[in-house]
């Protein structure tokens, strides 16, 4: 997930998808502009594990889905801007202090 959110902010491009395929010897290919289900991608290579890693411009999100055999994951990473509005939501962004007899 790492690797796939450092490639999306050193530019590549947006909106494309890249899909690695990992096959049983451990050989690594990579499929770029697939639209192509993973699982069936997978299934045509004969890869016993498959990536697919896309960035969306729209909501500023990197996705990397992943499947081996009927296990399948999805991992997003958070829009950054929407998390630190998250975390400093409830925080005041001033502080009053009042004093006595100055």
């Amino acid at each position: 997930m790492e690797s796939a959110i450092s490639a999306a902010n050193s530019g590549a491009a947006s909106g494309d998808a890249l899909t690695v395929l990992i096959g049983a010897e451990g050989g690594i290919h990579i499929v770029s502009h697939s639209d192509w289900p993973l699982d069936r991608l997978a299934a045509e290579r004969g890869a016993r594990m498959a990536y697919r890693v896309s960035h969306s411009q729209a909501d500023g999100k990197v996705r990397v889905d992943g499947i081996q055999g009927a296990t399948v994951c999805h991992l997003e990473s958070d829009d950054p801007g929407a998390r630190a509005r998250d975390l400093l939501r409830d925080r005041p962004q001033y502080l009053l202090e009042t004093r006595k007899g100055a």
